[in-house]
């Protein structure tokens, strides 16, 4: 194997590049790499959280058992309420309730009052008529993007859509095509191109992007729905329960809701559990209900579907955990980019540190471990190749004192390897200007 390898995301885009399909080769290559890197400083995708996720907590090395006490910033909890004394409580009361698991599909009476109690509260909370509830977010896209659209049909996706969205698209008997990046020029051209040539079109995108941050013009996109006929959906994992007053997510916001056809979140973020589920009119709804995820996966367990109603009614109760999150979002952002980090076009509590340089990237976070902060390197095949970075994903149990001793290592860290500049160089780089 080559040694030279600077990370995983080398690695996998080698294999790919070179046609290397032979099982023992590919596994070959994926542990001398895992090898390599324990024999240095250890292998940052086996590390884990020993007591689960807080924004505290100790963070393990799996080959040699050593943790450290991190400030982590690689969990989606945004509101935090996975450590909510109400959550927690109820969750319990509904292990001793219902039981664990439930046994079955929910297509096979595998629900109980707990998950339907779910599906109205979430179709309310968006604005929708109904709501099927799946065992995860990543199912939900899985089973609506390759169910919904049929041989006679386009799917038009953002290229920055999420994995779930592309795996559903490949199982999908549809056609499908990208458009570039939040480009709504793009998506009209492209819309107008075809629109005679297919029986139905689907535009799906992403109400903020998991790896950029970027929030979607929706009100740009709804505006093409008076020139084109297409159905629009929108997932919206990274901004249900954290926009709109009460959480009611992005296209509340934006007041697009009814202009959208299917809405679609996981449960794991926001609301700290497990699940995802898909809002619409109810046909649709109906209909979905026949896809292979919805009929032959086990529901997600009562306890887990006692979280997701429990978290509904902290955003309910206290929707000012919603404005604190944003401001604090605000604060840290003014903070980096007055160090002097690239953080794209990118808006919402994912804030990504552009590194392209693997090498520079993973030397970084392996830095920041030894000082107490945690995130993961973002490589291939989560970015293109020469697009890493860092995901600082900002919750709300954040504390002031934690984004600034973050931001505080993170510009000493990146002025030591390079990446940005200190205030001196820059000030001698805009006389020489």
């Amino acid at each position: 194997m080559n040694s030279n390898f600077s990370s995983m995301g080398e690695v996998l885009a080698h294999l790919q590049k070179e046609n290397i399909n032979n099982l023992e080769s590919r596994a070959g290559y994926i542990q001398g790499f895992i090898d390599k890197e324990n024999k240095e400083h250890g292998y940052e995708y086996d590390r884990y959280m020993e007591f689960g996720a807080a924004n505290f907590t100790n963070v393990v090395t799996e080959h040699s058992g050593s943790k450290k006490e991190c400030i982590l910033w690689c969990v989606n909890h945004y509101l935090s309420l996975n450590r909510n004394k109400n959550v927690i409580e109820k969750a319990c009361n509904a292990l001793r309730d219902f039981g664990t698991g439930c046994g079955t599909s929910a297509a096979s009476c595998g629900m109980s009052s707990l998950h339907k109690e779910v599906e109205k509260n979430v179709a309310k909370l968006v604005g929708k008529e109904k709501a099927v509830l799946f065992p995860t977010g990543f199912t939900a896209n899985v089973a609506a993007i390759s169910y919904l659209a049929g041989r006679q049909d386009l799917i038009i996706f953002d290229r920055e859509c999420h994995s779930s969205i592309v795996n559903g698209l490949k199982l999908s008997e549809a056609k499908w095509i990208s458009f570039k990046h939040n480009n709504v020029s793009d998506l009209k051209m492209k819309l107008r191109k075809y629109q005679n040539s297919y029986q139905n079109i689907f535009v799906v995108v992403e109400s903020a992007y998991s790896m950029s941050g970027d929030l979607a013009p929706l009100k740009d996109i709804v505006a093409l729905k008076k020139l084109n006929k297409f159905y629009l959906y929108v997932d919206e994992a990274h901004t249900f329960g954290i926009y709109g007053d009460k959480g009611q997510g992005y296209c509340h916001e934006q007041g697009v809701t009814q202009d959208v056809d299917f809405i679609m979140s996981t449960l794991s973020k926001a609301t700290a559990s497990i699940g995802g589920f898909i809002a619409a009119k109810q046909e649709f709804c109906s209909l979905l209900k026949w896809s292979h995820p919805y009929v032959f996966q086990a529901c997600l367990t009562p306890a887990d579907a006692a979280v997701v109603l429990a978290c509904l009614e902290e955003i309910e109760n206290n929707p000012g955990m919603i404005t604190e999150l944003h401001e604090k979002n605000r604060y840290m952002r003014k903070l980096l980019e007055s160090k002097g980090f690239n953080l794209g076009l990118s808006q919402s509590p994912v804030i990504p540190i552009f590194i392209e340089n693997h090498n520079k990237l993973r030397t970084v976070v392996s830095e920041l471990y030894q000082e107490g902060i945690y995130s993961t390197p973002i490589c291939f095949p989560a970015v293109k190749l020469h697009e890493g970075r860092i995901r600082l994903i900002l919750n709300v149990g954040h504390s002031k004192e934690q984004i600034d001793r973050t931001v505080n290592a993170l510009e000493r860290i990146c002025i030591k390897h390079g990446i940005i500049r200190s205030c001196d160089e820059e000030m001698v780089m805009r006389k020489v200007v």
